[in-house]
């Protein structure tokens, strides 16, 4: 099926749109497996004294959310490489559902800020407190929040942490900010956060209107198809009727008239005048 400039257009802003959210996908997938099946996290979710659910309902949510958008981008990359309109239907579907989910998150972080800090807060500190310094899961994990939010631990001392960002300036070369402070007030400054998760929704609803500019012309397509074909059909050129053969039959009032068979014209009656 031939589309459009538009047409065309969304299809790659589609197929890029996945390609990122398969490599997020793929991130929050590894991250979250790793995290629940670590040496040093394990015992978390084994052990009873040491479990706390605050980190292992966040693991779970990484994992849940690190499939769900991986399924997502495997319907998006069917639907726009074969134009079929079931996969971009259920594509939509799903990131309406993702759509939603980041609306609601903007909801509750703008209501109940204090309460997701403390909750994000609270993981950081489940991770810093399981590193031993040699796992590369949570060193890892810790170095992109350090670097994210440029914080260095729960100290800010650079000399005995060891996944801190570089210092910015020569008073962090001793004292940095720590982590818990940054994303306390990360939370309490709720404009950078709204500013964070509306782009997030902005970013969300152009592939989504794509998928409907798609879904739009394949049913225009279809539709033009149906309607060519049918204007296009001719009907069959009856066929003359065999030498020697004369129709017997007649037209009478009745409305079910006698059908008489063919004879031949030697046989047939002569009618005089």
């Amino acid at each position: 099926m031939g589309l459009d400039g538009c047409g065309t257009v969304c299809v790659y802003v589609i197929v890029l749109f996945n390609i990122a959210l398969a490599v997020a996908g793929s991130a929050f997938l590894a991250l979250g497996l790793c995290l629940r099946f670590n040496v040093n996290t394990r015992v978390v979710f084994e052990i009873a004294s040491l479990k706390s659910w605050v980190f292992v309902m966040d693991v779970k949510i990484i994992i849940v959310l690190g499939t769900f958008m991986l399924i997502t981008a495997l319907f998006g990359f069917i639907g726009a490489s074969s134009k079929k309109k079931w996969a971009l239907e259920t594509f939509s579907g799903l990131l309406s559902l993702l759509l939603l989910s980041a609306m609601a998150l903007l909801g509750l972080t703008f209501w109940k800020s204090d309460a997701v800090g403390m909750n994000i807060m609270e993981f950081y500190i489940s991770m810093y407190v399981l590193y031993d310094g040699v796992d590369p899961v949570i060193g890892t994990t810790l170095r992109i929040i350090h670097n994210l939010l440029h914080c260095c631990g729960v100290t800010g001392i650079g000399l005995i942490e060891t996944t801190c960002p570089k210092p910015s300036g020569f008073l962090e070369h001793f004292v940095m900010p720590n982590c818990p402070e940054k994303i306390a007030g990360f939370f309490d400054r709720k404009a950078p956060l709204i500013g964070v998760l509306f782009a997030f929704v902005c970013l969300l609803s152009v592939p989504l209107v794509c998928s409907s500019i798609i879904c739009k012309k394949i049913r225009v397509s279809v539709s033009t198809t149906q309607y060519t074909v049918m204007t296009n059909y001719a009907l069959p050129t009856p066929q003359p009727l065999q030498q020697g053969f004369v129709p017997t039959s007649y037209s009478y009032p009745n409305p079910d008239p006698d059908i008489f068979p063919l004879v031949p014209v030697a046989e047939a009656p002569v009618v005089e005048a």
